[in-house]
């Protein structure tokens, strides 16, 4: 894919105004090619849209309207390729901005820092730019030098507009990736702060959750002595996106965008069919198979064996919901926490009144 009007207009407005385009200016404008390259562009995708785009005679874009004619301009982008060459073997990025579908990557992020300052003033500091209107609000993607996945988010706290810094790769020294952050570019330690245990518990979770059950600790495990020759599947935060349930409009949809329908599903105790397992995390989101295998796929299998907001059985038909039970031996859960399913269910459009709710655990003692 040519990027040449992009990539030529940038450079065109950043020279609008130089009156002569000699070897400073193409020095200049090579060096920051290489250096801050264009939104998601990599330096080698920029050169190339140049060298093509100058090889076929490609017409230069009118966006910005230049003092210079167009022979003229051709063989200064001509000079800037050139010196790009010359430059070779170029430097290795700091960080490279991701793409906006990178914002599904950092759903299970771990908020590590708090930036206390604009987005204005971060752009400006590390020359790269923030995506608006998602539905996550502003961010900014990089991926670091390192390897690993940071994102810069805002809004986040409700009293302020300060940002929050989320690492996607899970590392288990946070200052290290502040650190490497802070290393790379311009920002002000003054102006960040690492999040505590006790910040993190204000937000982590929306949902009070529960363990599973003492007897299924270690099932994941080779050799384990709950199932015998037998291992339950336990899924990466990655492989467990494709059983999220997504609402929209007050109807489900599973991860690839579909209706969700449960006709052809079964459990351990729905054989006959029309039932999906569920889990609910500590944030609300919910997530769902049609298989539920003895000793090899269970409840415990969504959140790798971690406590649940809520666990059972769900009946959808063509994205609706005709009913939801308790029915789950891993987590057993009282019905507070089925309560909470059906609560953020209700936050998201989708009402489920108490006939559509199947309790097998006894009424909560007050």
């Amino acid at each position: 894919m040519s990027y040449w009007r992009p990539v030529v207009n940038a450079i065109l407005y950043s020279v609008q105004f130089e009156k002569k385009l000699d070897e400073p200016v193409v020095d200049r404008i090579a060096y920051a090619l290489l250096t801050e390259p264009l939104a998601t562009l990599t330096p080698e995708e920029e050169y190339q849209s140049l060298s093509n785009g100058l090889a076929t005679g490609a017409p230069l874009p009118t966006l910005v309207q230049m003092p210079q004619g167009t022979a003229e301009l051709q063989e200064f982008l001509s000079r800037v390729v050139a010196r790009m060459d010359e430059m070779r073997p170029w430097p290795t990025l700091p960080y490279v901005l991701l793409p906006e579908d990178s914002v599904s990557s950092f759903k299970d992020a771990t908020p590590i820092a708090r930036i206390s300052s604009s987005v204005d003033d971060i752009q400006a500091r590390i020359s790269r730019g923030f995506y608006w209107g998602t539905e996550y609000g502003i961010f900014l993607p990089l991926k670091m030098r390192s390897g690993r996945i940071i994102g810069m988010f805002t809004p986040f706290w409700d009293d302020s507009d300060d940002i929050v810094l989320v690492d996607a790769t899970h590392d288990p020294e946070p200052n290290a990736v502040i650190d490497e952050l802070l290393s790379v570019t311009r920002i002000d330690p003054q102006q960040v702060t690492r999040l505590s245990a006790d910040d993190l518990e204000q937000f982590t979770e929306d949902y009070a959750t529960t363990p599973i059950q003492e007897t299924f600790r270690g099932e994941h495990l080779p050799g384990n002595s709950v199932w015998g020759d037998k291992r339950v599947a336990y899924l990466t935060p990655s492989e467990r996106e494709s059983y999220r349930i997504i609402v929209h409009d007050g109807f489900l949809y599973d991860a690839r965008g579909q209706l969700l329908d449960t006709s052809d599903s079964h459990t351990l105790w729905s054989p006959e069919g029309g039932r999906a397992i569920f889990v609910m995390d500590g944030s609300g989101d919910i997530y769902s198979s049609p298989h539920h295998v003895l000793g090899e796929f269970h409840h415990s299998s969504f959140l790798a064996g971690e406590p649940a907001a809520g666990a059972g059985e769900i009946d959808v038909r063509q994205g609706r919901v005709r009913l939801i039970s308790d029915q789950s031996s891993h987590y057993r859960p009282a019905r507070r926490y089925t309560e909470q399913v059906v609560d953020s269910l209700a936050r998201q459009g989708v009402q489920v009144d108490d006939l559509q709710v199947e309790y097998h655990s006894p009424p909560d003692q007050p």
